[in-house]
């Protein structure tokens, strides 16, 4: 259940740390037979009559919100079709005509704490329906984030509180890997600030109570192979946000998004991966969700602007069958408007990773990358791909 959270920046850097772990599992596309696929080894498995369940422990590791322990418990719901082919990697997808099968129907509940006193308890679902005609996501969330927020390049402790609803529904255009989406999300919230500056420095920083409605439409493209760990192809993602005082909200502002992520696998053992993504904001935005650069290495939130963008590339090596090494580095750039937020002109990153294939007949990836970025060197507990 990969729930992109990318309403409220804030509340997306700890939610996304729980829910890239609960990444969903790649199953491969098969006629209706019983019969074993010749040319992948696939065999068939039958689902018990109530479906599955799945526990995850969760390795938070984000520097904005410390480090931490979290736990995803994920209900599989039983499949309509009583036989279907067990998972096969996206190595052996890439050998054949076969395509990755929709998202699974899966319900999920999961909290997180850090050492920073960040917490998080919530729920959430996913379903595809009508052949994948149609998905659907959605999530309530109640956290509790202490982070910082940068004004030219002082810190400011705060803490946001509040509830968080979300709910997504994507249309496939014909038979075509493009869909059309609608999305809406819901923020009640306090916000309190802790300023280690003296009381006569000039500057006074308020607590406040905020309700933050918003509502999206997105165009998606996505040929992945596989949505965990993919291999070739490539996912283009273009979403527009409106937040308006007319549904609800106490601001008005609009958020333009653009992500592009593709794979290419070069040689048996080698694939590499583009990543960009690019933000921009208008109107009064409020001070969590303006645009941040989103590399590893960075702290969220680190360096935030009116708009924000990021470009990385990483260079993947398979040793054997279950291991795989790799290198990345990326760039980033903010403008920061009247607000300035950050001086820095470059903001480069470097780093590795190592990954391990826990769950072969899943493809389930688990590792650990390590960056360095302008500031310190963060590290980082990874599900599949950083992306």
């Amino acid at each position: 259940m990969n729930i992109q959270f990318t309403v409220f920046p804030t509340i997306s850097v700890l939610l996304a740390s729980i829910l890239s772990g609960a990444g969903q599992p790649l199953h491969a596309t098969e006629p209706d037979t019983a019969e074993q696929d010749a040319s992948t080894g696939a065999e068939t498995e039958t689902e018990d009559k109530w479906g599955k369940f799945l526990p995850l422990p969760i390795f938070i590791t984000e520097p904005a919100i410390g480090e931490g322990l979290g736990a995803v418990l994920i209900y599989f719901h039983k499949d309509e079709d009583q036989a279907r082919p067990k998972a096969t990697t996206a190595r052996e997808l890439g050998k054949t005509n076969k395509k990755p099968e929709p998202p699974p129907t899966a319900t999920g509940i999961f909290g997180a704490y850090t050492n920073n006193d960040t917490a998080t308890i919530g729920i959430g679902h996913s379903n595809s329906f009508m052949d994948d005609t149609y998905r659907v996501q959605g999530a309530a969330a109640d956290a509790r984030i202490n982070t910082q927020y940068y004004i030219t390049d002082t810190p400011f402790d705060f803490r946001l509180e509040g509830n968080l609803l979300y709910a997504n529904l994507k249309r496939r255009m014909g038979d075509s890997n493009a869909f059309l989406g609608v999305t809406t999300s819901f923020l009640d919230a306090s916000v309190s600030f802790d300023s280690d500056l003296d009381e006569s420095g000039g500057i006074s920083l308020v607590d406040f109570d905020l309700v933050d409605v918003g509502l999206a439409a997105s165009l998606v493209y996505d040929t992945r192979d596989n949505t965990l760990m993919p291999e070739s192809g490539y996912i283009v993602d273009l979403t527009t946000w409106q937040y308006n005082e007319a549904i609800g909200g106490d601001f008005n502002y609009r958020n333009l998004g653009l992500k592009g992520r593709t794979y290419y696998r070069f040689t048996e053992d080698y694939v590499l991966g583009l990543r960009l993504d690019a933000t921009r904001v208008e109107g009064k935005v409020p001070f969590y969700a303006e645009p941040y650069v989103k590399l590893r290495g960075i702290p969220a939130l680190r360096y935030q602007g009116k708009s924000a963008g990021a470009v990385e590339v990483e260079v993947r090596r398979r040793i054997g069958d279950r291991w795989a090494v790799s290198l990345f580095t990326g760039a980033g750039s903010v403008n920061a408007g009247l607000q300035e937020s950050e001086t820095r002109d470059r903001i480069n990153t470097f780093g590795f990773g190592l990954r391990f294939l826990a769950l072969k007949e899943e493809d389930a990836w688990v590792g650990i990358d390590v960056a360095e970025g302008p500031e310190d060197v963060a590290w980082y507990i990874q599900m599949g791909n950083a992306w």
